[in-house]
């Protein structure tokens, strides 16, 4: 059968066989429009995707869900290069609207080199798939997927198959072939509506985080930030790899060249339409926002929200953020406290759980943001800005004190959140960690924990984020050129704050004066006062602020 489709002709096989992730949500009687929103699939074959939109894509069809965007790289001439799916601005700070003409020619010996230089600085949540034209006798195409620094807009293959997709249960057309060394969480295998479709897991396994390209399916891989996978072999090879002997930068250096690339990202991310800044009292979406444009002019809206009691202090602060900016904020509490829901039914609440399990490929059942309907409150479909992925700038991720080899290891194999099991599980975890680190030079004293988050700790938790299905999450900060000026900044300052300090002090001193929550209650415990009354008391020795139009409600009690 032939049939049209956004102006394209397919050939459809009408006996394709149902997507793992409709299968499920016809048995739980879920939307697959909501369900797998700003998802994606690239298959050999036609799927019947309620609210995609079916394209060709090199030898194979490309489904994306109509909120997805997509933009088709052309060369000088106009041919087809690749397209980009999802959100990226180039080195330019322009964002990728439908189409992109590079400066390069489809036949051009270094194509493929340019390319990839061309995608090592996008930045934002995107993933781009190529399809070049080959001077190779072996091959008439060269087809790679490559995703954004963090591998954010997450991607999962199934070499058996060819097929490539968001999440699991739209990479797969047969059952579940559970991973043996890692599982889904309990409380996901013991949902009474997921339990009679789910396949048995062996509980002696521990449970994941699944990493080094793991999922739950032992066949499927997570495609891993800073390399790129050939679509015809499924082999892999690294793209980005930081230069081992790049020279040490002070703070204020580093700062030089990150703030401008965080004000090109602010800009371009904040004016794509509206929106929800989420902001918080700690550091990352702080520099953000002091990276800011006039949001003003934006659709842009602050926003915070409680969870728990710490919660509301973030609250408390993101106020002061807003009011320091003069601009309105929303604070977004339960009317019965930061433990309360906005979810009454129970069968809600589960249909909630059962959604986000289905979209982020069993990740699991949503955190309680997602759980007790707090992004049901919100305008749906919207951009949702997060401050994540800027942990380098602070060294987070380092360890605090000196630790032996061996325990450095072990760190650096806890910080990518890798499930760890027994001693023999341990073992082979420890085992891929070193072959990850002979795959590429590296100064490991300078970059070793760096270049794990980077590359080891990202990418397998993005997937979660595909519950996120009412908002189309992004994370500005997500660039090369800012994670590589940043680890040119001894770890040691880092972790001292200086890189933070330089940041802030060029972008918005102001921003810099309103204390940091997790520093107010350092110091609140070690004085033996109530934290909040000891961040009342810093906020009230700020200087003043503007008005600002803030709806908020913060719970008293401490």
């Amino acid at each position: 059968m032939i049939r049209k489709k956004s102006g394209f002709t397919l050939m459809s096989d009408k006996t394709s066989p149902a997507l793992l992730g409709l299968s499920y949500c016809k048995s739980l009687d879920l939307g697959v429009s909501l369900t797998f929103r700003f998802q994606f699939v690239l298959s050999k074959a036609i799927h019947d995707l309620p609210g995609f939109v079916t394209r060709p894509f090199a030898d194979r069809v490309l489904h994306t869900h109509k909120d997805l965007p997509v933009c088709e790289i052309v060369d000088q001439k106009g041919t087809r290069l690749g397209i980009v799916i999802g959100y990226a601005m180039d080195q330019d700070g322009q964002m990728l609207d439908r189409q992109h003409r590079l400066d390069l020619f489809a036949q051009d010996t270094d194509t493929e080199e340019k390319i990839e230089d061309w995608i090592t600085w996008l930045g934002g949540r995107f993933l781009v798939l190529t399809n070049l034209p080959s001077s190779k006798a072996s091959t008439n195409h060269i087809r790679k997927i490559y995703p954004d620094p963090a591998g954010s807009l997450g991607a999962v293959y199934d070499p058996q198959t060819g097929t490539v997709a968001s999440s699991p249960l739209l990479c797969l057309t047969r059952d579940i072939d559970p991973n043996p060394y890692c599982r889904p969480p309990d409380e996901l295998l013991t949902n009474k509506d997921l339990k009679r479709l789910l396949p048995e897991f062996d509980r002696d396994i521990p449970v994941g985080g699944f990493g080094f390209g793991d999922t739950v399916d032992r066949h499927l891989r997570r495609v891993m930030a800073n390399r790129a996978v050939d679509l015809d072999t499924f082999t892999e090879h690294r793209f980005w790899t930081p230069d081992p002997d790049m020279p040490s930068l002070t703070a204020v250096e580093a700062a030089d060249q990150i703030v401008p690339v965080l004000q090109s990202m602010m800009h371009a991310f904040c004016n794509i339409g509206p929106g929800y800044f989420a902001i918080s009292g700690g550091h990352d979406s702080r520099m953000l926002l002091a990276c800011a444009p006039d949001l003003s002019k934006t659709e842009m809206e602050l926003y915070c929200y409680a969870t728990n009691w710490i919660g509301t202090l973030d609250v408390r602060v993101s106020e002061v953020l807003a009011e320091t900016l003069g601009r309105p904020f929303f604070g977004q509490i339960a009317e019965t406290g930061p433990k309360g829901s906005f979810i009454h039914s129970r069968k809600a609440a589960n249909r909630t759980r059962l959604r986000f399990a289905l979209g982020s490929g069993l990740g699991h059942l949503g955190d309680p943001w997602w759980q007790r309907g707090y992004a049901r409150q919100l305008r749906q479909g919207d951009i949702w800005l997060r401050g994540n992925f800027l942990e380098i700038i602070t060294a987070r991720v380092w360890p605090r004190h000196d630790l032996t080899p061996q325990d450095e290891l072990m760190h650096a194999l806890q910080n990518t959140r890798v499930v760890l099991g027994d001693e023999a599980h341990i073992g082979r975890s420890l085992a891929r960690l070193d072959d990850w680190r002979q795959s590429f030079p590296m100064d490991e004293a300078r970059h070793l924990h760096d270049l794990t988050y980077l590359d080891l700790t990202l990418a397998p938790a993005q997937s979660n984020f595909y519950g996120f299905s009412s908002h189309t999450y992004i994370a500005p900060g997500n660039h090369r050129r800012v994670y590589q000026a940043a680890m040119q900044v001894p770890w040691q300052d880092r972790k001292r704050g200086l890189l933070y300090d330089a940041i802030m002090a060029r972008a918005n001193p102001a921003l810099q004066q309103v204390p940091l929550v997790g520093m107010a209650t350092y110091r609140a415990r070690k004085l033996g006062v109530p934290a909040r009354e000891f961040l009342e008391q810093k906020i009230a020795e700020l200087p003043t602020r503007a008005t600002s139009g803030v709806d908020v409600a913060v719970p008293t009690q401490d």
